[in-house]
């Protein structure tokens, strides 16, 4: 790996981290389903968006950065959900699971 990438994985595992710190895990695997993540992601990832086109002050390319960086530490947390909850119940709290019954049809011949 590079070590601009390095240095990229090291800010998002920091803002992680922070993320954790401030909320925890037990509402991303109890309350935040897939439309709660891109929510957020979304939101995170359009807030320095202030209009205009290229070229962008150096302001606002430093508050692009900070998003990227809080957006992929979300989507970092949107797939910690998923392998927490499926490895301590087999699935997330919001996905159908094979207890979903079967419908039958009135005058099925089978």
């Amino acid at each position: 790996m590079t070590d601009f990438r390095n240095r990229i994985l090291n800010e998002i595992d920091t803002e992680r981290k922070y993320q954790i710190n401030k909320w925890g895990n037990e509402v991303d695997d109890t309350e935040n389903t897939p439309n709660d993540f891109i929510s957020y992601i979304s939101h995170f990832s359009t807030r320095w968006f202030n209009g205009g086109f290229a070229p962008y002050h150096t302001d606002t390319v430093d508050e692009f950065r900070k998003s990227m960086i809080k957006t992929a530490a979300l989507a970092v947390a949107a797939v910690e959900s998923i392998d927490r909850q499926r490895e301590e119940a087999g699935h997330t709290f919001y996905e159908f699971c094979d207890r979903v019954p079967t419908v039958k049809v009135a005058n099925d011949a089978t």
